[in-house]
């Protein structure tokens, strides 16, 4: 019976922390979601290029770091320009 009941608790463990996971998930989606809304609105709001980076520093400097965004700014901003000479 000991045997059944670890086999028991291993499984109800394992389930536990998969449901938690995804609750952590759904999480990040959900925040990320929000932060790419964020981004979203300060993009449209760019009349030119100059306000389009400025907008863009801005954001990053209040969310890259709530969303573990591990590039900088300048990274992220080559990359665009960059991937626009394709």
């Amino acid at each position: 019976m000991h045997e059944d009941q670890l086999e028991l608790v291993k499984g109800n463990l394992l389930e536990h922390m998969r449901q938690l996971f995804a609750e952590i998930e759904e999480g990040m989606a959900r925040t990320h979601e929000e932060k790419f809304a964020l981004l979203e609105d300060a993009v449209n709001t760019a009349s030119d290029f100059d306000e389009l980076k400025v907008a863009f520093e801005q954001w990053h400097l209040d969310h890259a770091g709530d969303v573990d965004l591990e590039y900088e700014v300048e990274e992220i901003w080559d990359a665009v320009l960059n991937g626009m000479k394709s």
